[in-house]
């Protein structure tokens, strides 16, 4: 395998934190979607732990659990930064997100993409995801 390849189901959840790590640090991959349930039977020997997203490197190592596989590719790519205190950091975004998406925050997002307006999308999950939103927003805004 020469690139990274992503097993996920076609459609959002952990597998979109993912792809929008792999976005963030600008890295080619490819998705291998779980589209059957055949396709799932067929993966399960490969998941450590029965469960998707899983990341194939062009190594060959199979990395599984979302918050390894993006604190590998936080490392891996320089995402982390290097002044103290800043791993700390992203490892506080990776958990909340974690957290988040029990929120609804991926459906309000992609609620926003495909052309709600903000408020129109926020308010069909309610606002149980804006203390994510306004956390990470005022992380940007003092540089952290």
């Amino acid at each position: 395998m020469s690139m990274y390849k992503l097993h996920y189901f076609y459609g959002r959840g952990r597998g979109e934190m993912v792809r929008f790590a792999l976005g963030l640090a600008a890295v080619d991959y490819e998705e291998e979607f779980i589209r059957t349930r055949q396709d799932m039977l067929d993966l399960m020997p490969k998941l450590r732990y029965g469960q998707a997203p899983m990341l194939e490197t062009p190594e060959g190592e199979r990395l599984v659990q979302t918050g390894a596989i993006l604190r590998y590719i936080a490392r891996k790519f320089d995402l982390y930064g290097k002044a103290e205190g800043k791993e700390e950091r992203v490892d506080e975004i990776i958990e909340a997100s974690s957290d988040a998406m029990g929120s609804g925050l991926l459906d309000v997002a992609m609620r926003y993409k495909y052309g709600q307006s903000f408020e129109g999308a926020a308010s069909t999950e309610g606002v149980k995801c804006m203390r994510w939103i306004k956390a990470w927003e005022a992380q940007m805004d003092a540089g952290k």
